[in-house]
Formats: structure tokens, sequence, C-alpha cells
């Protein structure tokens, strides 16, 4: 008897901890998500892009997207806000889409990410 009470407790750490994990994995994904939603609706409104639809995920197209953007401004203050969000959201998408791939990648959390069926972005 004096080993069942430590399986049951390491059982039950184990058990969190995946949880925790791809509860983690989720919301990471979720932000990402989010962040190229909003992105690609800023890109989509704006009239000096000539992006049709944006196939999701594709940052290299956003990028370019974005450049061509930034190239065909005039000096106008607006379409300098606009540009400068545009920007803003490509960062966001950039760094959320890095975070959950390390997280995919990282050794304790690569058994959870395919138990569970993560794949990279």
């Amino acid at each position: 008897m004096g080993f069942v009470p430590i399986f049951i407790t390491l059982g039950g750490f184990i058990f969190l901890f995946v949880l925790l994990v791809h509860q983690n994995m989720r919301q990471k994904k979720s932000t990402f998500l989010s962040a190229w939603q909003d992105l690609e609706v800023q890109i989509q409104q704006h009239p000096d892009t000539a992006a049709g639809k944006l196939d999701t995920g594709d940052l290299e197209a956003a990028e370019k997207a974005y450049r061509s953007l930034q190239k065909s401004i005039p000096s106008d203050a607006e379409r300098t806000a606009d540009a400068k969000k545009i920007n803003k959201l490509l960062i966001r998408s950039k760094r959320a889409r890095y975070e959950y791939n390390n997280l995919v990648r990282m050794k304790p959390y690569s058994f959870v990410a395919k138990l569970f069926g993560h794949r990279p972005l």
C-alpha cells in the first residue's frame, strides 16, 4: 500500500500537465488565428493592395502585400497610419506563429502535441 499513493499522485501530475499544455497550445493557436484574421481584414480593406484572398498562415504573401503597400503610399498621414497598423499586425502574427511552433517543437511538450494532433503552422 506504500507505493499506491505515489503512483496516483504521479498519474494526477501527468494528467494535469497534459491538460495544461494542451490548453496552452490551443490558446496560442487561437491568438495566431485572431491576429491573422485582423491582418487579413486590414490588407483586404486597403485600396492600394492588389492581394486577393490570402491563405491562412501565409505570412510571406501578407508581407509582400505590405511591402507593395509601403512602396505605393504617398506621404499621406492616414495611409501611413494604415501601413503602421498593418505592420504591427504582421509582427503580432509572426510572433504568435513563432511561439506556437516553438511550443510544439519543445521536447516535453512535443509529446502532448503528438497526442492531441497539434502541428506546426
